[in-house]
């Protein structure tokens, strides 16, 4: 007998998945707050299976926390600290990934980081974007583009397992603002790399991502939500 297949399982999962990083990032769920299986089982009005798989996978993501006793529950905001750290580590493993791509000029990678603008200027330029995920997105096809064709993917591997711009995207649906700047940056980046400027690319992604920190202003882990 032929087994039943999967794969409508596999794609309620990633719906699940899909719909609780939203409710995450735009702070539907508050940083600590509880996720009760079965609540949230009658909530979407699926079985428990694809709750629980669904938030093991954010767990993976530094979404979710998992305990023994405890369960699940909205993973708290990394701190101030941490966020510095992780500029840092990017500053140095992505300026010189960008060094590397604009030493090769791969059109392949070009092409990528030429779609991921034009998926963020699909966006308005201007103003408040409320599309926290859309923008994040766009924002790592962007950063992954350069990761990928370093030809070093112990270094791709170890920025992408940091998950930067989920918990960056938790700190923009905090405090939103004008994905202007961020598009002009990207097309330095872009502009330096088609050139193949290795000092001018490593130094624009420096630049970003430099600003792109200060962009939050005031923010602190530790200061209530001030929504």
């Amino acid at each position: 007998m032929i087994r039943k297949p999967v794969l409508a399982r596999v794609a309620l999962v990633d719906q699940v998945t899909a719909l609780l990083m939203e409710r995450i990032l735009d702070r539907d769920y508050a940083p600590g707050e509880k996720l009760t299986i079965d609540a949230l089982s009658r909530e979407f009005a699926v079985s428990a299976s694809p709750i629980r798989e669904a938030l093991t996978r954010l767990a993976g993501l530094g979404l979710v926390a998992a305990t023994s006793f405890a369960g699940f529950s909205v993973a708290p905001e990394p701190s101030r600290d941490w966020f510095e750290q992780l500029r840092d580590f990017r500053i140095l493993n992505e300026g010189w990934a960008a060094r590397q791509l604009a030493r090769s000029r791969d059109p392949d990678a070009i092409a990528r980081l030429r779609e991921s603008i034009a998926a963020m200027e699909a966006d308005p330029p201007h103003g408040q974007t409320p599309d926290y995920v859309g923008a994040s997105q766009a924002d790592e096809a962007f950063h992954e583009a350069i990761l990928a064709a370093s030809g070093n993917e112990i270094l791709a591997q170890a920025v992408r397992s940091l998950h930067p711009h989920l918990h960056h995207a938790r700190l923009f649906s905090r405090i939103p603002h004008d994905i202007g700047p961020m598009l002009d940056e990207h097309r330095a980046i872009l502009a330096a790399i088609e050139r193949g400027d290795e000092d001018g690319a490593q130094a624009a992604v420096a630049a970003h991502l430099t600003t792109s920190w200060r962009r939050y202003g005031s923010w602190h882990a530790d200061q209530p939500d001030a929504r």
